[in-house]
């Protein structure tokens, strides 16, 4: 009965991400689900016996914190500002409090995916309002779900040629649907699972080889992407029209920049109040950040109704930048914690997980935790890393206190040990 409930909570979970709720700004119906199952969820053992779990939680509470000291003593952030920002951060951590004990098992997990992927395609998004939305939106996390769905199973039963045929023909299918970013993602996970699913052991020397190999690899196929891009043979009008403004569009980093010019808005807007920042949902009242990011993309003409269209809050789209320029050097602080804390979960998970069920998810997982904290914007850090973080968190204890591994203590005290384990070598 306990193991049905549970599998009802996460389907219920999953779906209530498509209900919106006007509550102190936008509470989804999965996070109702996780307010109403918290009581009954959380442990406080938890706290002592997984040090990353509890180090997390305190970053989380100390970008409260530095919230409340910018928002109320500093900027003097209106009412329903800091409230929505003060929101977001306690529903993350919630999330990770409540989620951290649901996705604590492969099935568990493998049923999230699932109702993930029919929510999607049950429902779509508001922000899907043109043919490039709708497959970046819509089809790609289908996409992404099935992908993940398909990869566990394939990887349990050995299968890693027809796994990496499969993640190859999707990254094909999304660079030809101007889904770059998802294209990407399947490419280098396919590379890493290929590599470390063959019991490669990774050395410096090994790695710095594989890095070279690697970006001669990327940088062939990007040229052929780009040609096919300027000869309208792959692609839409959005990615045709960045490629052609470009001085060099065969230099990827130069495309990075035009398609991420708020990362560069948000480093002037750090500058400009480096130590407390601009307060929860800070406006850009003059859109002096808004045409930075023009400027970034050679827009010559000043689009006010565009403008307008995006409420005028000072753009960022990356949640480490975002923490800084809502809370100060201290809520960047707080949020690089948390970064940093999943990274070596996540990256352990990558060098030394390859006998875990689940491990091609981990590394899909790791890949888009890192470039979602780096280039998604600030509130992912309510709606995407809780469940992202407490599967790879999850993952890297069955790691660490699984059958194979001969270092877990008995006492239950996993501090002692934690740091033997985590140094990338």
């Amino acid at each position: 009965m306990n193991k049905m409930f549970k599998k009802l909570r996460i389907a219920a979970y999953a779906l209530g991400n498509a209900l919106n709720i006007p509550l102190v700004g936008q509470l989804k119906g999965s996070e109702v689900i996780v307010l109403l199952s918290a009581p009954f969820t959380f442990k406080l053992r938890d706290f002592k016996d997984y040090p990353y779990f509890r180090k997390i939680i305190f970053a989380l509470i100390a970008l409260l914190v530095f919230q409340c000291i910018t928002d109320v003593l500093v900027v003097h952030t209106s009412m329903q500002d800091f409230l929505r920002g003060w929101a977001g951060t306690i529903m993350s951590m919630v999330s990770f409090l409540v989620l951290f004990r649901i996705m604590d098992t492969e099935e568990a997990v493998m049923t999230y995916i699932f109702w993930a992927m029919i929510k999607n395609i049950l429902f779509t998004d508001d922000i899907v309002d043109s043919d490039m939305s709708f497959f970046k939106f819509k089809v790609v996390p289908i996409i992404a779900s099935a992908l993940q769905l398909i990869s566990v199973y394939l990887y349990k039963r050995g299968k890693l040629t027809q796994l990496m045929i499969i993640m190859a023909v999707a990254c094909l299918f999304c660079f030809a649907h101007d889904a770059r970013s998802s294209g990407m993602l399947f490419f280098v996970g396919a590379g890493i699972i290929w590599i470390m699913g063959r019991g490669i052991r990774i050395t410096r020397q090994k790695l710095f080889a594989i890095l070279i190999i690697g970006a001669v690899a990327f940088e062939t196929a990007y040229v052929f992407y780009v040609n096919a891009v300027l000869s309208n043979e792959i692609g839409g009008g959005h990615s045709s029209a960045q490629l052609k403004r470009l001085d060099n569009p065969y230099n990827p980093f130069e495309l990075l920049m035009t398609g991420r010019g708020e990362t560069f808005a948000a480093v002037t807007a750090i500058s400009d109040k480096p130590l407390f920042g601009h307060g929860s949902w800070a406006k850009d009242k003059d859109l002096k950040y808004y045409k930075i990011v023009l400027s970034y993309q050679d827009e010559e003409e000043f689009d006010l109704k565009k403008a307008d269209s995006v409420d005028r809050y000072i753009p960022s789209h990356s949640i480490l930048m975002g923490g800084w320029i809502s809370c100060g050097l201290g809520g960047f602080i707080a949020v690089f914690l948390i970064f940093w804390y999943l990274c070596k979960m996540g990256f352990t998970l990558v060098l030394k997980g390859q006998d875990l069920p689940l491990y091609p998810l981990y590394v899909m997982l790791t890949i888009t935790m890192v470039w979602t904290f780096l280039f998604s914007p600030f509130q992912h850090l309510r709606f995407t890393i809780p469940v992202v973080g407490c599967i790879l968190m999850n993952g890297y204890y069955d790691w660490l206190y699984g059958p194979n591994t001969d270092e877990a203590e008995d006492d239950g005290e996993p501090a002692d040990v934690e740091e033997e384990h985590v140094m990338l070598n």
